[in-house]
């Protein structure tokens, strides 16, 4: 099941390391749980862990390979439902891991149905649950409770995903550890003022990520001296280009494809808009206030804890494009107030959402259900 390059790898000096874990998501993309996954496999690496990520074929085994982490590409969806299962109870037999970390819920069903010898914990990152229609959570409640009673412990990116699984889900929340994500934060960027009126939302374009909010909010009173660059790519794109044009504002509105360079692009904003309709974290609130740019999001999910409103960015009511940019036109006029929440986002990132913190919480994690070595 290991291939030649990483048997050659593990099976010299380095797998001898009493701490191995092995990671398994069913995403390979660019979204906020392959970025959490990657993040996370390079600070334990750092700590002297050994890491080894099992994904679908993508974006986020050529980031690991590219990062000198070992990664296994497997289908996990379609035929994968069936063989990933069995190439993961291989893959682990082999590598023996000492603890094996699923994240998203279709990787942890898969590990779940694998049965490895090594102690399982898992990360609920819920992208698109608090949007879910109740017929959906009902058909996912049984996994879900499946999923806690196989992991020895569960971890919660939020608080606000930590409520869920306990209020909706049932979980036991003595088997649960609210972890926040935590990024690398970008180069901080000094601004003491506003230089235009330049909005940025970085985002999958789906409905949850409330896209269509930012651009309607630039039809409103408030609005109409904002610009708005969009980053991102995802199945909403030709509904949102069309929106653009059907509501009059196209000639304000950049879309910018995906995005590489996340300093770059939050260089290029005076503003940054998390407009979601929900949201379980919110790395990218934590990108653009990590770089110094203000941040003016949904009150919805993990936002309000990484914002801390009104002391590191602002929040304003859900799918309400007027609040939204009469806010974010009151913080562009207010010099005093918008160089305050530049000055103090950097700070609250590094303090509480770095990816060391992060690194360092989960190894406690790990530590729990590994008991005494």
């Amino acid at each position: 099941m290991v291939d030649g390059h990483l048997r050659g790898r593990w099976n010299n000096g380095p797998v001898q390391s009493e701490s191995r874990v092995l990671m398994v998501i069913a995403d390979s993309s660019r979204s906020g749980g392959p970025e959490h996954v990657l993040t996370l496999a390079q600070e334990l690496t750092a700590a002297g862990w050994l890491a080894l990520v099992a994904c679908p074929t993508g974006q986020l085994v050529d980031r690991c390979r590219a990062a000198g982490l070992a990664a296994v590409p497997m289908q996990m969806g379609g035929r994968g439902w069936a063989s990933a299962p069995i190439q993961l109870r291989q893959l682990a037999r082999s590598w023996r891991p000492t603890v094996v970390h699923s994240h998203g819920l279709r990787a942890g069903a898969l590990l779940r149905r694998a049965r490895p010898r090594a102690p399982q914990v898992h990360t609920h990152h819920l992208d698109g649950w608090f949007t879910a229609s109740p017929w959906r959570v009902a058909l996912h409640r049984s996994e879900l409770r499946a999923l806690g009673r196989s992991a020895q412990l569960q971890i919660a990116v939020s608080n606000s995903v930590a409520q869920f699984l306990t209020d909706q889900v049932g979980a036991d929340s003595r088997r649960l550890r609210v972890v926040p994500n935590g990024i690398q934060p970008l180069p901080i960027r000094e601004r003491s003022a506003a230089l235009g009126r330049r909005v940025g939302v970085l985002a999958r374009l789906t409905p949850s990520k409330g896209v269509d909010i930012a651009i309607l909010a630039l039809t409103t009173p408030a609005g109409k001296s904002l610009t708005l660059n969009i980053g991102g790519t995802g199945p909403e794109l030709a509904a949102l280009v069309d929106l653009a044009y059907t509501a009059g504002v196209a000639s304000r509105v950049n879309f910018v494809g995906e995005v590489t360079d996340r300093e770059q692009f939050f260089a290029s904003c005076d503003l940054a808009w998390v407009p979601s309709r929900a949201e379980p974290f919110g790395l990218t609130a934590c990108e653009a206030m990590s770089s110094g740019l203000p941040v003016v999001a949904s009150r919805v999910g993990g936002l309000s804890e990484i914002l801390d409103p009104p002391r590191a960015g602002l929040v304003v009511g859900a799918a309400n494009p007027a609040a939204l940019a009469s806010v974010s036109s009151g913080l562009l006029d207010d010099q005093p107030r918008y160089a305050a929440l530049s000055a103090a986002g950097p700070d609250r990132v590094r303090r509480r959402f770095s990816a060391a913190r992060m690194g360092a919480l989960t190894r406690g994690v790990y530590g729990e259900v590994m008991g005494p070595r």
